[in-house]
């Protein structure tokens, strides 16, 4: 189920010198949006540990409202994908479109940094289709 994680606003300090939004600056936000889902999901620390089909299909420009939504992918032994994509509402004329969208992998760990099974670490009151996912596994 997609839900939104993460919104805000584009400010000079965010922008290259051709007058956008730094590519790095997106992928971070992103990631913040995915960790935000994860958390809902199991009570231990995650990482991220790849990112998978990631493309920009536009710029995001100074004054533009970001929205990043999130949803769970695929629930692994030790790992979770999150599915994020990025909408953007011009400041001009209100307009939205999509951005840019990517495959965030997380890991459970310990407070070692060691993977954990995500099952020992799931939250009691996880969402129906989160459950669906760990049956089918």
């Amino acid at each position: 189920m997609r839900q939104l994680s993460l919104k805000g606003r584009t400010f000079p300090a965010d922008l290259n010198h051709a007058g956008t939004v730094f590519g790095g600056w997106v992928m971070a936000k992103m990631d913040k949006a995915a960790s935000i889902q994860i958390e809902e999901v199991i009570t231990s620390p995650a990482v991220t540990v790849s990112v998978s089909n990631f493309s920009f299909l536009r710029p995001i420009h100074n004054g533009d409202v970001f929205m990043v939504y999130t949803k769970i992918n695929r629930i692994g032994k030790t790992s979770i994908d999150v599915g994020v994509e990025l909408i953007v509402r011009s400041r001009v004329d209100l307009s939205e479109f999509k951005v840019t969208q990517g495959v965030f992998t997380f890991v459970a760990v310990d407070a070692n940094g060691k993977p954990v099974q995500v099952r020992s670490v799931l939250r009691s009151c996880v969402a129906p289709y989160i459950k669906q996912m760990l049956e089918v596994e």
